[in-house]
């Protein structure tokens, strides 16, 4: 699984990649996941459009998130919102 994540959240992409992870910053290579932060434009930040797979690519808002939903969201491929 590739994982592709924006360079402002270089914490998470350094304990992701602690964890055994493949992550990289460059958007112009197809992605499975792609971690970013949508509240500050993200997506376009990351140039994404030529990342995404036409079998789907995950998407996960970092948002408030810490590295352990995180990675419970790359495992099972799902979100679950508290409210």
């Amino acid at each position: 699984m590739t994982i592709c994540i924006s360079d402002e959240l270089d914490s998470i992409k350094e304990q992701l990649i602690n964890r055994g992870y493949n992550v990289v910053s460059d958007a112009s290579m197809p992605c499975d996941v792609i971690i970013c932060n949508l509240k500050n434009g993200g997506l376009v930040n990351l140039n994404a459009q030529g990342n995404i797979k036409r079998e789907g690519t995950l998407v996960i808002d970092s948002g408030s998130k810490n590295i352990d939903e995180i990675e419970y969201i790359l495992n099972n491929r799902v979100y679950s919102s508290l409210f």
